[in-house]
């Protein structure tokens, strides 16, 4: 009977060493090369900002949460950082985002976007470039990577935001994008 408590706080705390070694983090992913500005699987962004209809656990590429753009929701869960903070020193001008997308219909029509804003609180655009998937992805209810260069102006600067979302313009049913990757290209 003297071990008895030196037990049940050994079991304890053999209790949190587990627990803490197969919780989630709320960091996020750390990039793989110099590179990469961005990674994101949608896993760290569950329950960020209140209620978000786009991230679901319906359907993801890897993990267990994806975006979606569909006709109730139009605009997927936004990506918007100042070029600053996405690359602190050196304003990127060449980039490739890369993603996996699925489209479950003819009617998945939706369009990876990546917008340059004047600033945060200034939503004049400065740049706008879209990769209709509707193109990239030929075929339905399977992930495809889809690849879209981005060529920044030569006038962006560090305070302008950079924004990167799905839009379903016009499409009838739901397309689905995971596993986001933003890399600065070499010129």
């Amino acid at each position: 009977m003297r071990f008895l408590p030196v037990l049940l706080l050994s079991a304890a705390a053999l209790l949190g060493v587990a627990t803490a070694c197969g919780s989630h983090s709320d960091t996020a992913p750390v990039a793989a090369d110099a590179a990469e500005l961005l990674t994101n699987g949608f896993e760290q962004n569950i329950g960020w900002g209140g209620t978000q209809p786009s991230l679901t656990t319906a359907k993801a590429h890897t993990g267990q949460a994806a975006v979606l753009a569909s006709p109730e929701v139009p605009f997927s869960y936004t990506y918007a950082r100042t070029l600053d903070a996405l690359s602190p020193g050196a304003v990127p001008h060449q980039l490739e985002l890369s993603a996996w997308a699925l489209r479950t219909a003819g009617g998945s029509t939706a369009r990876l976007v990546v917008q340059l804003d004047t600033s945060p609180t200034d939503e004049k655009q400065v740049f706008y470039t879209a990769l209709p998937l509707a193109e990239a992805v030929p075929t339905f209810g399977e992930w495809h990577q889809v690849r879209l260069p981005v060529a920044l102006p030569a006038s962006a600067i560090g305070s302008n935001q950079l924004k990167i979302y799905l839009w379903n313009d016009k499409g009838t049913s739901p397309t689905y994008l995971d596993d986001v990757v933003l890399r600065r290209v070499a010129k």
